[in-house]
């Protein structure tokens, strides 16, 4: 079996297109990639750049595979688009978090060939099915990191996944902080990252899944808009839903944070209690 290191540096040469230029890019890409596009879609290789761009969706970078081929696409001027939320009646704004080294990162993270033994344990029926995906990548991007020596870097990964659940239209597909964050929180795991295979990894970050859907509740309760019943969740989990997304609301917030938290801490204790 291809070990998930060897992996790594075969997916490292996958080409990469930014959407600001995607008809001169496909020029310099191997014709073989292009053609089997072209085919896909059949569309001519002058009409591929548009059909690539839709492609993007409004995300800052994503992975398209097809047989044998593989290609990067990004959009650096969605990537440095600044985070605008709306938070307790008032609206935040701040610099991207978001950088197109980390996207690439991500993206290559997708290209691996991972057993499915070590999949396994990210799946669950009652989540979003891209999910699983989404944590091997993230997960191989800060598994980079250390090994690059810029494991902070991966604090970035964690306020992009938070901001964008506290968004108009809440990410649960891309929210990989319960699996990220206890990486970054602990001193001792965050030394031990880079000395880890990444079958290593995967395997020490797997998390109770049952707790997911108690974290949605939550995110409902706090950033939708307040309507309908809700269930009980365990004050553990109310209290670990506040590690995970405190670090990225002091950053969003600023001084306005502490009476932020206090008001909805508060109810969530008190709805978690019926």
């Amino acid at each position: 079996m291809l070990s998930l290191l060897l992996a790594a540096s075969l997916v490292a040469a996958a080409p990469v297109c930014d959407r600001s230029e995607l008809p001169q890019c496909l020029q310099r890409l191997p014709k073989p990639l292009v053609a089997a596009f072209s085919d896909h879609w059949q569309h001519s290789p002058d009409e591929l750049a548009a059909t690539l761009s839709q492609q993007l969706a409004g995300q800052g970078a994503v992975t398209l595979t097809l047989d044998n081929h593989s290609l990067i696409l990004t959009d650096a001027r969605r990537i440095s688009q600044p985070h605008i939320l709306l938070l307790g009646h008032k609206v935040y704004e701040r610099p991207s978090v978001h950088s197109l080294s980390l996207a690439l990162l991500h993206e290559r993270g997708h290209l691996l060939n991972v057993p499915e033994t070590l999949r396994l344990p990210f799946r669950f029926a009652y989540w979003p099915s891209l999910w699983e995906e989404e944590v091997i990548a993230d997960l191989h991007a800060l598994w980079l990191l250390a090994r690059q020596g810029q494991l902070h870097l991966g604090w970035n990964l964690v306020h992009l996944r938070n901001f964008n659940l506290m968004g108009a239209a809440p990410d649960w597909a891309h929210w990989t902080t319960p699996v990220l964050l206890p990486w970054l929180a602990s001193p001792e795991r965050s030394d031990q990252l880079a000395q880890l295979s990444f079958e290593q990894v995967l395997a020490q970050s797997v998390i109770p899944v049952s707790d997911l859907p108690h974290f949605r509740t939550l995110g409902r309760r706090q950033f939708g808009p307040g309507r309908g019943a809700y269930p009980y969740v365990p004050p553990r989990l109310v209290e670990r839903w506040w590690q995970m997304l405190t670090p990225s609301l002091t950053l969003l917030m600023g001084n306005d944070f502490g009476d932020y938290r206090q008001h909805h801490h508060r109810l969530m204790l008190a709805k978690s209690a019926n």
